[in-house]
């Protein structure tokens, strides 16, 4: 993430690059490296999921033509479409449908939030490891500019995973909370109770929608 500078003291960023997996596609090419059916079905799986199957504003000309060359190379594209974007378990359902009637909306309708908590994960079976496929939920609704899914980890803190529209820039919302990202996707934890989280992250959410917005 461009955001992230405490790893080292040079940072070489790849800002063209909608994935890690793109990257290391073009390592590979540089090295003249074999890449087989199963290299290029891990590097598809990448390139689609970073890129919400090619729906996000990371995705660029590169990104198709990338995952088109691993499509020759032997991807198992179809089987891995269908497992990440066609496929749910049945304890996720449960869990988006929670997580559906928690959602809220702030600043005529511009933000809409949810809130899944450790409660949610016992009364549909689910858990942690399915709660990223929310992260985009809000931001499907029309109208809506800052899409936030928060989640309640075992501490009682909270993690937010932020998804922007347009020039709202979800990187600059969570660094300000210690946090970091994409322009378009970004993510912060939160400390204190439920609603204390809330407000803390509303009071960044409206800052940057401030920014850009004029009624």
């Amino acid at each position: 993430h461009g955001s992230n500078i405490m790893y080292a003291d040079k940072v070489c960023l790849e800002p063209d690059s909608a994935s890690a997996a793109e990257i290391i596609y073009l390592l590979l090419n540089l090295m003249e490296a074999e890449i087989t059916p199963q290299i290029a079905s891990c590097l598809f799986t990448g390139v689609t999921t970073d890129t919400g199957c090619m729906r996000f504003s990371n995705t660029t000309a590169r990104t198709f033509e990338i995952a088109a060359e691993l499509a020759k190379l032997g991807a198992d594209t179809y089987n891995i479409i269908q497992t990440f974007f066609e496929t749910k378990t049945k304890t996720f359902a449960a869990l988006e449908r929670l997580a559906l009637d928690s959602m809220r909306f702030y600043f005529s309708d511009r933000c809409a939030l949810i809130c899944v908590t450790q409660d949610m994960y016992a009364k549909s079976g689910s858990d942690e490891s399915e709660v990223d496929r929310l992260s985009n939920l809000p931001r499907q609704i029309e109208g809506v500019l800052v899409g936030v899914t928060m989640r309640e980890l075992k501490d009682g803190n909270f993690k937010a995973s932020v998804r922007t529209h347009g020039d709202i820039n979800a990187s600059a919302i969570c660094k300000r909370l210690g946090g970091g990202g994409h322009a378009g996707a970004a993510g912060c934890t939160l400390y204190g109770t439920k609603q204390q989280a809330i407000n803390t992250l509303l009071k960044e959410v409206q800052a940057e929608i401030d920014a850009f917005i004029i009624d």
